[in-house]
C-alpha cells in the first residue's frame, strides 16, 4: 500500500504502525509517531494502530544526551 511518510510517498507491506517501524528499522522504544492528527508517545503500543492506503505518517526519534 502507499502512504505518505515524512511528506513523501512510500510503499509499505506493513499493516500497522508497529510493522512499518520494524520494516524501516526504527526503534519503537524511541519513536514519537504522528498519525491521523494524533501524536503517540514512545511507550504506546503501535501494533494497535492500523495503517490505511494514503495515510499520513510522521515519525520522530527521541535523542538524549548532553
Amino acid at each position: 500500500m502507499k502512504i505518505k511518510y515524512q511528506g513523501n510517498d512510500k510503499e509499505t507491506a506493513a499493516a500497522t504502525v508497529a510493522g512499518f517501524l520494524d520494516e524501516n528499522g526504527i526503534s519503537a522504544k524511541t519513536a514519537i509517531v504522528e498519525y491521523g492528527g494524533e501524536v503517540y508517545a514512545a511507550d504506546f503500543d503501535f501494533s494497535t494502530i492500523a495503517l490505511s492506503e494514503g495515510a499520513e505518517l510522521n515519525v520522530f526519534n527521541i535523542v538524549s544526551g548532553g
